[in-house]
């Protein structure tokens, strides 16, 4: 077996142990296998996209050093890889080795190739089904607006093999973070517990989140800089960013749900004058935030509000949604 090549030894099949160089449309897949084959690549004519099945059967159930759920004899630097299976809501599967999840996206976006060589073994099948996708837009939504499941909705929908994904994009929404009823609950105990009363949301796009929380007696101020004009959910939206909407609403606690990958906004939030906490709902920095939040900051892990909620990253055995509390230290509480 060549250095560029692993072989699987349970299903037999041969690997690329890195990939495309760069990530590709899956409507790229063919001419880059086909290259493969036409160059006798590996010493192999048989090079494929692989199937979910497949690409599932990669995942290793503790994370690498560098954070990835596959074997450290592949390359890190593909940690979003194609499959060949389509999804009946209209896009196709993909499997995140880092930080661990499958996701469905339409053809023309992005993300590695990691062809596959040899016949197909008989793997359990993992795609979802239109019925299992309708079971998701019945949990999720009502009538076109998001609404909030239970948890034991939600388990019942994972459990089964549901992708939130995979109901968003059939939904055609932008869906991250997925409260649930009990979520909700443990989040007023939190407040009522550190004794806040003037809370601001981060990054409340649509008001969703504000007008969950208003509904059970606890309003929120929804900040978003972006935030389009009206109210579907009831809740204004002020259009401010997020030092903004500290100086202007002066909270003595902000959240934000899934900061977006890379955002310095949470450091500088810690770092606001008038601000006492910081509640980040997310995943640890993997997916969304800066990673070195939580060590720098001293953040802390708030394990029950964490099971209560999900993440659009949820699949499997796999859970992302981590919640951290953050003690300005402009403004220390003991």
């Amino acid at each position: 077996m060549g250095p560029e090549l692993v072989q699987e030894q349970e299903t037999g099949l041969c690997w690329q142990r890195s990939g495309s160089s760069k990530p590709l449309s899956q409507r790229a897949a063919p001419a880059y296998v086909a290259e493969l084959n036409r160059q006798v690549w590996g010493g192999r004519r048989d090079w494929r996209l692989p199937l979910l099945p497949e690409l599932i059967s990669l995942f290793t159930r503790e994370k690498s050093a560098l954070g990835l759920y596959i074997d450290p004899v592949f390359d890190s630097r593909q940690p979003f890889c194609w499959s060949d299976t389509a999804s009946p809501a209209g896009g196709v599967y993909g499997v995140l080795f880092f930080p661990g999840s499958v996701q469905v996206q339409y053809r023309d976006q992005r993300a590695f190739i990691r062809a596959v060589a040899g016949e197909s073994p008989n793997l359990p099948g993992c795609a979802s089904s239109p019925e299992l996708i309708k079971q998701g837009r019945e949990i999720l939504y009502c009538r076109g607006r998001r609404r909030v499941p239970s948890r034991g909705e939600v388990e019942d929908f994972l459990q089964r093999g549901g992708v939130f994904s995979e109901v968003s994009l059939a939904a055609k929404t932008q869906l991250y973070f997925v409260p649930t009823v009990e979520f909700l609950r443990a989040l007023i105990r939190l407040f009522r517990h550190l004794g806040v009363k003037q809370v601001v949301e981060i990054g409340a796009a649509e008001g969703f989140m504000a007008a969950a929380l208003a509904e059970l007696g606890v309003p929120v101020m929804a900040t978003d800089l972006e935030a389009m004009p009206g109210a579907p959910y009831g809740v204004q939206v002020h259009r401010v960013s997020h030092l903004e909407a500290v100086a202007a609403f002066q909270p003595e606690l902000a959240f934000w749900c899934w900061p977006p990958l890379g955002s310095r906004a949470p450091q500088e939030l810690l770092q606001a004058p008038g601000l006492k906490y910081y509640l980040d709902i997310g995943d640890g920095g993997c997916a969304t935030g800066l990673p070195n939040l939580v060590p720098q900051f001293r953040g802390r892990y708030l394990n029950t509000l964490s099971r209560l909620g999900y993440t659009r990253l949820d699949w499997g055995p796999f859970r992302h949604n981590r919640c951290f509390l953050f003690y300005n230290p402009f403004n220390a509480v003991s």
